[in-house]
């Protein structure tokens, strides 16, 4: 009987581990699980350029633990053989991991001993390859550790002020606001928010909204490790401060309406750095941007000196962002200064210049390697991010393994950029957000409950996420952001209460789907039964953008749809999202439909294809009910025979 019991208790432990479950029981105080290079910032891929390259990775590090290991797996290109990884930090081999050359190999670095200074800790991943016969190393055919995830040692330390509150990691943030919210409390928790995400920038990381009990301060359930919680009411005291439940921290942000967003934005000021007791009250803050930042160079997009050296095509990636711009910006033009390898050997070096797949210039250097010249981007090419490629292309690489000839290519910092408003957007449609929304951006909903005042900080964050800048954001009332010329966020959850003026590109009355493009012209379909949906929709009139998040009936739709716009916000493109319970979401572009009805690739086609189903699922319903009701009816004659 015994024996039974540890088989089973040693059966569950193991279901337990595979559950994630594990994970889940590290409370507050404890080791954090593994996490993902993208909770601090990173791709979780790390990619190594060249025959031997070099990565740098800054690690944040939360107070009382210390960086342990490095895990992924390994793609190898199928002429490499072996090679080691080093991590190095400043003059010192930290440790150095043999690579096995077969395909999807784990691999473990080793962090022990790297030195932290100010919560991170800077290191260095150098590759090291062996190779044989014919290679060549170029971006998709490059030696990666995939599915990178980053371990601690140590116990977590407890915020005990509002300094420390915030870890250099968060994994969770939730923000408890009382059951029916005024307007500040709602604003101040939609700020908090934004001003988290941005203080974080690109590292990825929860951020959910719950509601308190009712005349509570006191949130409900305990943080994980690297989990914070933070209550927003009127009813607290003014100020910030930090409380203790069964061990946990959390903090409690009060005043009254006219100071409560002050108290909240003071947590992610600089003035949050010197509360160092467990309680601390801000006063006066300087208001988020109201005015679109000079650019002038490349390092005003925080683009700094680049330079690299390989035995293959040296290549630069220079990152034109729209919303450094602070705008939606057209006819881009980059001033390109730097050096490359002059030639040698008879070979013609030139530097071309990409943005994605496309060549939109090259570039001779001089007798000496230097070159100086504009490059436009082509306004049709143009995204919210804009990789600038830029790589030295030589005549001088040889196929052997280790035979090749090293070259340098260098770019300027202090090379300018200059651009005009985009009006309207290029590119249009969600694919304008946030910088459509730039520099501030009004926020109005219907209900203001707690569920949209959720449905405003996932929109809100997400949009924040997308920006290398801070957002600003002004809480309103729904006429107010109907009659200003500002950007603007409407939440209408359930599809009610929207200004009459605000015309959508895609609709639903009576069952007939229409799609508006910007030139006037309409797409319809009829569907019956009718299909629901939940939007996320881009609207631009009188010089301005809005973002409206709606549903036809149902904010179950949307809510669905907003969780998956958080992971794809980036890649979305088009006029609206539309999701229906239980599809796949799909972008509407309303221009290309108004220029092809008939197209194969009608994107409403599928809301058919969805009525049909639908329509077929009812009739067999239906039929079933009919059959089952005809059975019972049989075998009650039958009995009564």
């Amino acid at each position: 009987m015994c024996r039974r019991i540890v088989v089973i208790a040693a059966a569950l432990c193991a279901v337990l581990s595979l559950s994630g479950v594990g994970d889940a029981l590290a409370a507050q105080g404890d080791t954090p699980p593994p996490l993902g290079l993208w909770s601090i910032g990173a791709a979780s891929d790390i990619t190594f350029a060249g025959q031997q390259s070099q990565v740098s990775l800054s690690i944040p590090v939360p107070q009382n633990l210390a960086p342990d290991k490095l895990r992924g797996f390994t793609d190898v290109p199928p002429f490499v053989t072996g090679g080691t990884v080093d991590v190095v930090q400043g003059d010192r081999v930290i440790s150095r991991t043999p690579i096995n050359p077969a395909p999807n190999s784990p691999i473990e670095l080793s962090l022990a001993g790297v030195r932290v200074a100010r919560n991170a800790a800077d290191i260095t991943l150098r590759a090291y390859l062996t190779v044989s016969g014919i290679c060549q190393f170029d971006p998709d055919n490059a030696f990666r550790i995939r599915d990178t995830t980053l371990s601690f040692t140590g116990r977590e330390a407890i915020p005990r002020s509002v300094a420390e509150f915030l870890p250099p990691i968060l994994r969770k943030l939730t923000v408890f606001v009382p059951q029916q919210p005024t307007t500040a409390e709602a604003s101040a928790a939609v700020g908090l928010a934004t001003s988290v995400a941005s203080n974080y920038g690109t590292a990825d990381f929860d951020i959910d909204v719950a509601s308190l009990g009712a005349g509570s301060l006191v949130p409900s359930g305990q943080p994980d490790s690297l989990e914070r919680q933070i209550v927003i009411s009127s009813a607290a005291p003014a100020g910030l401060s930090v409380e203790n439940q069964n061990g946990a921290a959390y903090l409690v942000i009060g005043g009254p309406a006219n100071e409560l967003t002050n108290q909240a934005r003071a947590l992610t000021s600089n003035l949050s750095a010197i509360a160092q007791s467990s309680s601390a009250v801000a006063g006066p803050l300087h208001d988020a941007p109201q005015l679109t930042p000079e650019v002038q160079t490349l390092a005003d997009l925080g683009i700094t000196d680049q330079i690299v050296t390989s035995s293959a095509w040296p290549s630069i990636t220079l990152g034109i962002d729209q919303t450094r711009l602070g705008r939606p910006s057209k006819d881009i033009r980059v001033q390109l200064i730097g050096t490359a390898t002059p030639a040698a050997n008879g070979s013609s070096p030139v530097v071309s210049v990409r943005l994605g797949d496309r060549v939109i210039a090259t570039i001779k250097p001089d007798g000496s390697g230097a070159f100086n010249q504009w490059v436009d981007l082509p306004n049709n090419a143009l995204s919210r991010y804009n990789g600038l490629i830029v790589t030295l292309e030589r005549g001088d690489v040889k196929e052997g393994c280790g035979n090749g000839t090293r070259g340098s290519l260098s770019v300027s910092a202090a090379g300018e950029i200059r651009s005009s408003p985009a009006d309207p957007p290029v590119p249009a449609g969600l694919g304008s957000l946030p910088q459509a929304l730039m520099p501030r951006t009004q926020l109005a909903w219907t209900k203001g409950d707690v569920p949209d005042v959720a449905r405003a900080v996932s929109i809100m964050t997400t949009m924040q996420r997308l920006s290398a800048v801070p957002l600003g954001v002004d809480v309103v009332s729904m006429s107010d952001a109907a009659s200003s010329t500002q950007p603007a966020v409407l939440i209408a959850a359930d599809g009610q209460g929207l200004p009459d003026g605000v015309a959508l590109p895609v609709t639903q009355k009576s069952g007939t789907v229409t799609v508006h493009s910007s030139s006037g012209a309409e797409s319809k379909v009829t569907l019956n039964p009718q299909v629901q949906f939940g939007s996320l929709q881009v609207t631009r009139s009188d010089d301005r953008s809005m973002l409206v998040a709606s549903s036809t009936n149902d904010a179950a739709d949307l809510d669905d749809l907003l969780r998956w716009f958080t992971g794809n916000a980036s890649d979305a493109s088009g006029d609206a999202a539309l999701k229906i319970s239980g599809r796949d979401p799909i972008t509407v572009d309303a221009n290309a439909v108004a220029h092809d009805e008939t197209s194969n690739d009608h994107p409403l086609g599928w809301l058919v294809v969805v009525a049909v189903i639908l329509g077929a699922v009812i009739l067999f319903l239906i039929v079933a009910a009919g059959l089952k009701l005809l059975r019972r009816r049989h075998t009650g004659d039958d009995s009564a025979q």
